[in-house]
C-alpha cells in the first residue's frame, strides 16, 4: 500500500475501532460490577425495611414476583426456627447465613444477604442468573450506542485525513499544470509545517534549473553565433579555391581552407569540452596524481610547442588528490595551450605542481604579455577575446578551466610574472 492518505486512514480506523472495542469491553464489565454491587445493596435495604417486622413474620405481605425476577425472603426467630417463607416451592436455604454469599441450590446459582436482628435473622436470596441477566441489559444499554457510533467515527476519520492532505493534493495539481517551459516558484503560503520544506526544496530545484537552462540558452546562442564565423570563412574559402586562375592561387586558397576547417574543428571540440565540463554535473572522483597528469597534458601540447619554437618545463612532485583524471587534464591542457599560443616564438612555459599552504596547487608561468588587470576577471567569460593580441582562439579555454576548477572545488587566480608574463595558480582543497 503507497497511498499515505489509505495507510494514515487504515492505521486512524484501526486504533478507532481498537479503543472503541476496549473502551466498550472496560465498560460492559464496570457496568456489570456496578449493577451487581447494585443489586447488593437493594438484598441489603430490603433486609432492613423487613427488621422492625420479624415479631409480624407470618403477616407480612410481599407482593406477588413477577417471572423470574424472583426474591426468596426467609425470616427464623431467636430460637433458629424458620418463621416465614416468602414463596413456597421455590428453593430452600436450609442454613442461616450473615452478610451476603454466594450459594448453589438445585444446581442453580445464588446471592444471599442475611441480617442478624434481636428478634431473630432475616435472609433475602436472588438467582444469579436473574442478576446477571438485568446487569447485561443495563451494560449493553450503555455499550450499543458507543457501538453504534464507530462508523460515524470512522467516516469523520477519513474526512479528517483527506482534509488533511488537501494542501499535498494542491501544491501537486499546481505541478502538474506547469508545462517544461514553467519554471516560477510554486506557492509556498499557508502551507502546513510537514508540507512547506518540500516545496522550499522543490522551489530551489526549480531555481537551479531555471538557471541551468538560462545557461543552456545562452550557451547554444553563443555557440551558434561564433560557430557562424567559421562555417562562413568555410565557404568563402571554398568559393575562392574555386575561382582561382592558376596552381599557386588554388594551392594558397586550398590552405587557407585547411587553416579555417582547423579553426572549426578547433572550436568544435573546444565547445564539446566546454559542455562535458558543466559545473552542474557530478564527476566521478578518484585518487590522481596531479604531476602525472600535468606530464600527459604537457605530451599533449608539445606538438604545438614545437610549431611555436616554445619551450615547456615541469617542476613537478607526487601530488595526490581527489577527482576526475580526464577533467583535470583537460584543465592543465588548456592552461598550457592557453600560455603556448599567448607566448612569443621563442618563449617559454613553466609548469609546477607543489603542496603550499593552502593545499595542492597547479601553477603554469609563461613569458607572454600578461593579461592586464581590468580584464583578469572577464578572461573566464566564454567566447571573450583579448583585444590588443595577435593570436585569435575561440576564447572557450579559461572558461572550460574555470569550469573543471568548479567542479572540483578548487580556485584559479590570476597573477602576474616578475619581468612579464602570466601566472595562472589553481589551488585545489586540503584532503580531509
Amino acid at each position: 500500500m503507497n497511498s499515505i492518505r489509505a495507510r494514515l486512514s487504515a492505521a486512524l480506523i484501526v486504533l478507532v475501532a481498537l479503543v472503541s472495542l476496549v473502551a466498550a469491553f472496560v465498560t460492559y464489565h464496570r457496568v456489570l460490577n456496578e449493577t451487581s454491587t447494585l443489586f447488593d445493596y437493594q438484598l441489603r435495604q430490603m433486609a432492613l425495611s423487613l427488621r422492625g417486622q420479624v415479631s409480624l413474620a407470618p403477616r407480612i405481605e410481599i407482593p406477588p414476583d413477577q417471572g423470574d425476577s424472583d426474591f426468596v425472603i426467609q425470616i427464623w426467630d431467636v430460637f433458629g426456627s424458620r418463621v416465614y417463607l416468602s414463596r413456597p416451592g421455590l428453593p430452600l436455604i436450609n442454613q442461616v447465613v450473615l452478610g451476603y454469599t454466594n450459594l448453589s441450590l438445585r444446581g442453580e446459582d445464588w446471592r444471599a444477604y442475611g441480617l442478624q436482628t434481636p428478634n431473630g435473622v432475616i435472609q433475602i436470596a436472588q438467582p444469579l442468573r436473574v442478576r446477571e441477566s438485568l446487569a447485561g441489559a443495563s451494560a449493553l444499554r450503555v455499550v450499543i450506542p458507543l457501538i453504534l457510533l464507530l462508523p460515524v467515527m470512522v467516516a469523520f476519520v477519513a474526512w479528517i485525513v483527506g482534509q488533511g492532505l488537501q494542501p499535498l493534493k494542491a501544491v501537486t495539481a499546481e505541478v502538474q499544470r506547469r508545462d517544461v517551459r514553467s519554471l516560477s516558484p510554486l506557492q509556498a503560503e499557508h502551507l502546513p509545517q510537514e508540507i512547506e520544506p518540500l516545496v522550499s526544496e522543490l522551489n530551489r530545484l526549480l531555481l537551479r534549473l531555471e538557471i541551468a537552462f538560462s545557461a543552456q540558452r545562452d550557451f547554444i546562442a553563443d555557440a551558434a553565433h561564433e560557430l557562424r564565423s567559421p562555417l562562413t570563412a568555410l565557404r568563402l574559402q571554398l568559393q575562392l579555391l574555386d575561382r582561382a586562375p592558376d596552381e599557386p592561387a588554388r594551392l594558397e586558397a586550398r590552405e587557407r581552407l585547411g587553416s579555417a576547417i582547423e579553426r572549426a574543428i578547433h572550436l568544435a571540440g573546444q565547445l564539446l569540452t566546454l559542455a562535458r565540463a558543466d559545473p552542474g554535473q557530478a564527476i566521478a572522483a578518484t585518487t590522481v596524481d596531479l604531476s602525472t597528469i600535468a606530464a600527459a597534458a604537457i605530451a599533449d601540447s608539445h606538438a604545438l610547442a614545437l610549431s611555436r619554437h616554445t619551450e615547456i618545463s615541469l617542476d613537478a612532485e607526487p601530488i595526490v588528490v581527489q577527482g576526475d583524471a580526464e577533467g583535470l587534464r583537460i584543465l592543465v591542457r588548456n592552461l598550457i595551450d592557453n600560455a603556448v599560443r599567448y607566448t612569443p616564438p621563442g618563449g617559454t612555459v613553466r609548469v609546477k605542481c607543489f603542496v603550499g599552504d593552502s593545499g595542492p596547487e597547479l601553477d603554469v608561468a609563461d613569458s607572454g604579455p600578461g593579461i592586464a588587470d581590468v580584464e583578469k576577471y572577464r578572461v573566464f567569460d566564454r567566447f571573450y577575446r583579448r583585444t590588443g593580441v595577435s593570436e585569435t582562439g575561440s576564447g572557450l579555454g579559461l572558461a572550460i578551466v574555470a569550469a573543471v576548477a568548479f567542479r572540483h572545488s578548487a580556485r584559479v587566480i590570476l597573477d602576474d610574472v616578475p619581468g612579464g608574463g602570466l601566472l595562472v595558480m589553481v589551488r585545489f582543497p586540503k584532503p580531509s
